[in-house]
């Protein structure tokens, strides 16, 4: 059996950047509208849709493989981390 690795960012629910984009989700729900182009954007598609609240607190982050000297892993760029991101979880799974 091996292991998987892999790492999820998570944005938290207090951030000003997801609550105002979630409330703009949440009304053109309510009015059957597709989302505004700012909005889409941030949540990936342009149909508003319930699901899409919380998909976007944990999300995955662009990273690099690395081999070296007998050493193997992954590398996060801070500079590539998304708005908002409170926390960053390391997950090995068997």
């Amino acid at each position: 059996m091996g292991m998987s690795q892999y790492v999820k960012a998570y944005i938290s629910d207090t951030d000003s950047t997801y609550q105002k984009q979630a409330k703009v989700l949440r009304a053109c729900l309510e009015a059957g509208i597709s989302l505004p182009e700012e909005t889409a954007k941030y949540f990936g598609s342009n149909e508003p849709e319930e699901y899409l609240l919380d998909e976007k607190l944990e999300i995955e982050i662009p990273k690099t493989y690395f081999s070296e000297d007998g050493r193997e892993g992954f590398e996060i760029s801070v500079k590539d981390l998304p708005l908002g991101v409170h926390k960053i979880r390391f997950i090995n799974s068997w």
